[in-house]
């Protein structure tokens, strides 16, 4: 069962019955089940779920613990619910700032997406320089743009320029030589999140999207919008399309190379 991201939620119970909605038979006897697992009647249950009525923290770690959650997502779901029996403004306003943090990291692309490789700083100066470091790099990766000729071909790039990239990815043991066509040895690099070269790299495909929106090909995707939204709307906007960033990187993992894209998610506040 895939379950809804927790961070999602400012309300635990709403979590909950979403939960239990996408169990067999939409959630029929998960009530009851819960309810022996915290140590509780079901009729309790139901009066928290749609009443007034909270978990105690102590039942709040049972419920996190019958719902599978991992470590961080208990620490999340019991904020969650510290947040709602808090008896002051002062304190929900807290607990409020402890759940906001926990989003942010949360939010932290590396550690959603498992990325850990890095290079020094002296090779990312170069790397991140032109776009066509990472553009060469990611292209090897598919069988008919393996060599100079092919390479030179698809990016319209001199054929010296396209040597130097290659050059530099194989010193740097990012792609192989293997006869006279090229092998990637690793695919996945990470930039932090206050790296210098954070703004090149983001600026470099931005630039390219602009070129692509001119192409006007029918097979690409572009859209921009403005709209007026409220903080939690704003953050769950956020939220979903993080989840949906980490579907497409779980499914590009196994996925043929084929067609080199560029994907640029953007979403600010003005």
């Amino acid at each position: 069962m895939k379950k809804s991201s927790l961070y999602e939620y400012k309300n635990y119970k709403q979590y909950i019955l979403d939960w239990m909605e996408k169990t067999p038979l939409q959630g029929r006897g998960q009530r009851k089940l819960l309810s022996e697992a915290i140590g509780c009647q079901t009729p309790f249950i139901t009066h928290v779920l749609a009443g007034d009525y909270h978990f105690s923290p102590e039942q709040a770690e049972a419920t996190a613990r019958y719902l599978a959650l991992n470590e961080n997502e208990t620490e999340f779901f019991i904020l969650l619910v510290l947040k709602q029996r808090a008896g002051t403004k002062t304190l929900e306003n807290f607990f409020a700032k402890q759940i906001s943090k926990q989003c942010e990291q949360h939010a932290v692309l590396k550690k959603r997406l498992n990325i850990s490789d890095t290079m020094s700083i002296e090779n990312q100066m170069i790397y991140y320089s032109s776009w066509h470091y990472a553009g060469i790099h990611m292209a090897i990766l598919i069988p008919e743009l393996q060599n100079v000729q092919s390479l030179t071909k698809y990016f319209n790039l001199p054929t010296n320029r396209i040597l130097a990239v290659l050059q530099f990815l194989t010193d740097h043991q990012l792609i192989e030589k293997k006869g006279t066509a090229y092998k990637v040895k690793k695919s996945i690099l990470h930039l932090e999140k206050d790296s210098p070269f954070l703004t090149q790299h983001h600026s470099h495909w931005r630039l390219r999207a602009i070129e692509s929106v001119q192409m006007n090909r029918s097979e690409n995707l572009h859209y921009s919008g403005i709209m007026s939204l409220s903080k939690d709307d704003y953050e769950w906007v956020r939220e979903k399309l993080g989840i949906l960033l980490e579907q497409v990187v779980e499914r590009i993992g196994s996925s043929k190379d084929e067609k080199l894209a560029s994907i640029c998610f953007d979403l600010f506040q003005l």
